[in-house]
């Protein structure tokens, strides 16, 4: 009962402020206090009369209060209903707050499951290279090296590569396919000799944040070579990658034969 007696101050409130003329009449009074009705009415090309009603309805909604004094009827602003529409925007406030709060976490959580898509696509490639250790090691930063084998398939060749070996240091790497160059960048990440390396990859096709790492095991007189690559955007651009390290690792294997 109460809510709803509420909800009728409110409505009458706000319909008392929707005309514009009325809007002006409690800005005024606002101005300049109490004002007579004929001073009132002096600021509007309306009769005495319509303007009258404006503030008839006025009182009606509480916004303004008439007293006489002597003969003269003075109309004075009432701020106090506007504490109605300050909750009722207040409370609207809170909803909006709630649900942008609720829009941001939903997002959150989609961005969080969008990542772990991401990690989920990731490779791994294995070959036995013959060679030891050291040398299949040394193959990734030496430049004439990778100018060997860093070609991922038969039309592809590789036709410039630079490598700063060190732990921040960069590396590109640039090969041709179908008469067009295709420049890989990154950052080496890890630098284990003879063990393991990693580093970042960027290029046309790969997603943000992909990292490259190889883990170099000894297996009889060669070395057992692991690459794992993660981080891509679509399936088929992983299954792209799959067949391009396959390649790579193959032409490693007979370049170090």
């Amino acid at each position: 009962m109460v809510e709803r007696e509420a909800d009728t101050r409110l409505s009458e409130i706000l319909k008392a402020a929707s005309d514009p003329t009325r809007r002006a009449i409690l800005t005024l009074l606002v101005q300049h206090g109490a004002t007579r009705v004929t001073d009132l009415a002096a600021d509007f090309d309306m009769s005495l009369n319509a303007v009258s009603k404006h503030i008839k309805v006025l009182e009606q909604a509480g916004l303004v209060s008439r007293r006489t004094s002597w003969r003269e009827h003075l109309i004075e602003a009432r701020m106090e209903p506007l504490a109605e529409i300050d909750r009722w925007f207040r409370d609207l406030r809170l909803i909006w707050d709630m649900r942008l709060e609720a829009l941001e976490t939903l997002l959150a959580k989609e961005n969080d499951m969008t990542t772990a898509t991401d990690d989920d696509l990731s490779l791994t490639v294995t070959r036995l290279i013959p060679a030891a250790p050291e040398r299949v090691f040394g193959a990734w930063l030496d430049p004439k090296m990778l100018l060997r084998f860093m070609h991922g398939g038969p039309d592809v060749t590789c036709t410039g590569a630079e490598t700063d070996p060190r732990v921040g240091g960069a590396f590109r790497i640039v090969m041709v396919s179908g008469g067009k160059d295709i420049p890989h960048t990154g950052t080496y990440l890890e630098i284990t000799p003879h063990r393991r390396l990693s580093f970042t990859w960027n290029s046309p096709f790969a997603g943000p944040g992909s990292t490259v790492s190889l883990d170099f095991a000894p297996e009889g007189a060669g070395t057992r070579l692991t690459l794992t690559h993660v981080k891509f955007a679509t399936p088929e651009i992983r299954d792209g990658h799959h067949r391009g390290w396959t390649a790579i690792l193959a032409a490693l294997a007979s370049a170090m034969g």
